[in-house]
């Protein structure tokens, strides 16, 4: 085949949503010379790459299934993103004891009936699953295409990777928890945030109205989606997440007595690290954690075509490299040789926040039901169980899930592409992953 004939094929696999029919023709017309056998070869070899395409994912339909069945593997293909690099430190190795879960059986949330892990895989939209042990691997699975070296969208376990990396900037005497929200940033001035502290932030106790539904258009949410890019950006949108949360005017109760689950905090709370540390935050993420985990690959945060980083549910990552920073969390900080975030802030973080704030909060009706949370409570971006219990849980939408339990010295990472957002998928992946603990635990505590 001639170079002009190489070139122009290679043309024709960039040009994927060529049909098949008009790129035979095309190609036809100028291989002549070439022998049937070859030609065949390029068409088969053709044929696959077009089965491999992506999809048409847009802020239309990336969001919700099936579109996020593939959006959530490739999100900096649809949004702008800034890389977290891992540094140039050799990757720390996982060691492994692997063994069957499939078979452990728990009770269904709703239905009293048992379910297996392998029944949960399915029915929960799993995209990757991995449990840790003694810091040894147990389990390691992917699902829906997904490879070990693809990274996933966090979302709101995200806030919980921010509510780690504030106590490195604490420690370091960087950023006051008892400052107000508004020394580190003036323009929210005016805003529900004046009167505000750091640390309300970080355990979602800010007095401030905020429509958490995330299937209404008119929500508080959408509005937040809309102007980090998310979703169709409509005629009122704001011009980007911090434009955004300068609007944010109404007020409820006083800052303090109440939990109240607004992402929106997070973002603000990301914007203060950026104002505090005077660097962007995937630099923040990647000098501070990234670079002293061992991480396999660069991670990356979703940014609102502003610059500004979506802190609250943009980061993505491989399973492993969130299976590492799971595993650092569970043994207070130290990892790869080296403490990277002090032991105390990981020691105040399972030690949980206000529990009477807890209790005033409209979600606790829903969480009261999970094993573990009727006593709980919320501490920088993590939820704690009651003593009883004793895990920490980092919770995503659409099926992400952290569970760390320092009693059994285990840890449970889930990707998932829930194709709604019913809390029902939810409540299964959560009692399966405690029914492994239980399982890896012996007998019943």
């Amino acid at each position: 085949m001639s170079g002009s004939r190489v070139r122009e094929f290679r043309e024709g696999l960039k040009r994927m949503r060529i049909s098949l029919h008009r790129f035979a023709r095309r190609m036809l017309g100028t291989l002549s010379g070439i022998g049937f056998m070859l030609w065949l070869a390029l068409l088969v070899t053709f044929t696959a790459a077009v089965a491999g395409t992506a999809p048409e994912i847009s802020a239309k339909n990336w969001y919700w299934g099936p579109g996020n069945h593939w959006s959530y593997q490739h999100t900096s293909r649809i949004f702008p993103s800034a890389t977290i690099s891992r540094g140039q430190g050799p990757i720390a190795p996982l060691d492994y004891a692997l063994r069957d879960l499939d078979a452990i059986s728990f009770v269904h949330p709703a239905t009293k009936a048992r379910m297996s892990i392998a029944q949960m895989y399915a029915a929960t939209d799993t995209d990757a699953f991995l449990v840790m042990k003694d810091g040894k691997v147990v389990t390691e699975r992917y699902f829906n295409g997904m490879k070990p070296e693809d990274r996933h969208l966090l979302m709101s376990v995200s806030k919980s990777v921010l509510g780690v990396l504030a106590g490195i900037i604490i420690d370091q005497g960087r950023l006051d928890p008892n400052a107000l929200v508004t020394s580190y940033i003036p323009e929210l001035k005016g805003s529900a945030y004046e009167g505000a502290s750091v640390r309300n932030l970080l355990d979602m106790t800010v007095g401030m109205e905020f429509d958490e539904d995330y299937s209404s258009k008119t929500s508080d949410l959408y509005r937040l989606d809309e102007s980090a890019g998310w979703v169709e950006r409509g005629p009122n949108a704001s011009n980007g997440l911090h434009a955004y949360l300068a609007t944010l005017t109404k007020r409820h109760g006083t800052h303090g007595s109440e939990f109240r689950y607004i992402s929106a905090n997070t973002d603000a709370m990301g914007w203060v690290l950026e104002r505090a540390t005077h660097t962007d935050y995937a630099d923040i993420v990647s000098q501070e954690l990234w670079s002293k985990l061992g991480a396999e690959r660069d991670a990356y945060v979703l940014l609102d075509g502003f610059q500004a980083a979506y802190t609250d549910p943009g980061l993505n990552m491989t399973l492993r490299d969130l299976g590492r920073f799971a595993q650092m969390v569970l043994q207070r900080g130290l990892y790869n040789g080296q403490q990277i975030v002090p032991g105390d802030w990981i020691e105040d973080i399972r030690h949980g926040g206000n529990p009477e704030a807890w209790k005033k909060s409209p979600e606790y009706s829903y969480f009261r039901t999970l094993a573990g949370y009727e006593n709980g409570s919320y501490r920088s971006y993590w939820y704690v169980a009651d003593p009883r219990r004793g895990h920490i849980t980092a919770i995503g939408l659409a099926g992400q899930l952290i569970v760390i339990d320092p009693r059994s010295n285990t840890i449970v990472v889930k990707f998932s592409s829930h194709a709604t957002p019913a809390p029902g998928q939810y409540d299964i992946e959560y009692a399966g992953a405690i029914g492994i603990v239980d399982a890896l635990s012996g007998p019943t505590r």
